[in-house]
């Protein structure tokens, strides 16, 4: 079911609401599309795509993101942003966390870099790509569980679990996003995002150079590295992906 422009408006209030947009049913990713028309010069910055379905969602280090009619919300931000991608990544995160509070509530969690948890399972994925014409940000969030359930591939996925207006929730997220950037190096950010990304104190595992390593988190740093104590001594963590091995992540929220 096609998401409502006008709901979508509302919600973004009177100081985004006149945002270039538009909604559609079924795309085959809200990102690459953004990213086709700005290159082809048919869009330009600010510029918000929302939609029901996505056949070919796309995630972080190149995985695909399920994309169920009927079930979540897919939506890209095309911005003129300036901020590093570090900043970019840190305030969408807190963007999508504060809206889904606002809407439901609920209170999801950030697992480091920017999956958001909630009840131990990831409900959101954000990917942010720079291109000439500015930065794209895109965001998955699952609301119902599909028929049938995720996929064995989708491995921890999960959803809000019930039904939430995805018109309000589209224009939240954006005017949420859109806050952020204008503003990227407000310290209230990364205050939200700490609140957020119960990880510090606890051992993680990661990748690196091909090997598995351990550390324990002591912090998140003002860019939104991850502090990390381990064999290698005090250092940052800047890009990649951790696990949290035989812990829960339900356990850490």
């Amino acid at each position: 079911m096609k998401i409502s422009v006008d709901q979508v408006r509302k919600a973004l209030g009177p100081r985004y609401g006149g945002l270039s947009m538009r909604t559609e049913d079924t795309v085959d990713s809200t990102n690459l599309r953004l990213k086709e028309e700005a290159r082809s010069g048919q869009i330009a910055a600010p510029y918000l795509l929302a939609a029901d379905y996505q056949t070919a969602g796309r995630g972080r280090l190149g995985r695909s993101f399920i994309s169920p009619p009927d079930t979540g919300l897919y939506l890209s931000l095309l911005y003129d942003a300036q901020a590093d991608s570090g900043k970019i990544t840190i305030l969408s995160a807190v963007a999508v966390c504060r809206a889904i509070e606002e809407l439901t509530g609920e209170k999801p969690k950030i697992k480091w870099v920017n999956d958001l948890f909630l009840r131990g399972r990831k409900i959101s994925g954000i990917l942010a790509e720079k291109i000439d014409e500015g930065v794209i940000i895109g965001i998955g969030v699952n609301i119902l569980t599909p028929p049938g359930g995720f996929p064995e591939s989708a491995g921890v996925a999960g959803a809000i679990g019930y039904p939430v207006d995805r018109a309000l929730l589209a224009g939240l997220i954006g005017r949420f996003l859109l806050e952020g950037l204008e503003n990227p190096n407000d310290p209230r950010i990364i205050a939200s995002y700490r609140e957020r990304m119960p990880l510090t104190g606890h051992d993680i595992h990661f990748e690196e150079n091909g090997q598995m390593k351990n550390a324990r988190v002591t912090g998140v740093a003002d860019d939104g590295g991850l502090m990390i104590e381990g064999a290698e001594g005090s250092r940052v963590l800047r890009c990649g992906e951790i696990s949290l091995g035989s812990q829960s992540f339900s356990g850490l929220e």
